[in-house]
């Protein structure tokens, strides 16, 4: 087993197919299924129940995927130690809820990219859950969320305060009149 053959099961895990992995990794359709193949034969266990509306893992594909990920990630991790010295280069993949999107991040992103031309970065908004698992599965390298956040495998660190208020209608002075109202959105 190599780094080659768990990025191709990593793909295949995540994008639920040959045909999409294949796709994302810019592979020939047979070579994936090849590789996926000596695997399972190298391991002497299935990874994946196949079907026709795709592939999903196996209760042994789902141990190997969370190594596949830590290991891919300490490889990438390991690349870029060997760039220390030199200005910042790469990708930077963040992501952010909505509010911290357009409110924090997209200036510091603008000033950042001034300072650092060499760095490609992505953001993604989302809530703050599916961004929590996104940085725990290495899609993405941090991500601006509701805090705080107790998690093993995350690092929490308290950026901003942000002070809730409530607005309502003149007349209006009881929390549980505007409560009982039909649309409280956040």
């Amino acid at each position: 087993m190599d780094a080659g053959d768990l990025k191709i099961f990593q793909t295949v895990a995540r994008e639920g197919s040959i045909s999409k992995a294949a796709l994302a990794l810019n592979y020939v359709q047979s070579n994936v299924t090849i590789r996926i193949k000596q695997l399972e034969d190298q391991l002497q266990v299935p990874l994946f129940h196949r079907s026709n509306r795709g592939m999903s893992l196996t209760p042994a594909g789902e141990n190997l995927l969370g190594y596949a990920d830590k290991i891919l990630h300490l490889l990438y991790e390991a690349e870029q130690s060997t760039q220390i010295g030199n200005p910042p280069a790469g990708m930077l993949r963040l992501g952010a809820i909505e509010t911290a999107a357009s409110s924090y991040l997209t200036p510091l992103l603008a000033e950042y990219r001034l300072c650092y031309p060499e760095v490609q970065h992505s953001l993604i908004t989302g809530g703050t859950h599916e961004l929590n698992q996104k940085v725990i599965q290495h899609e993405l390298h941090g991500a601006l969320v509701y805090g705080p956040i107790d998690h093993p495998e995350l690092n929490y660190m308290k950026v901003y305060d942000e002070e809730l208020v409530l607005i309502a209608e003149p007349g209006t002075h009881e929390m549980h009149d505007f409560i009982v109202q039909t649309d409280v959105v956040f």
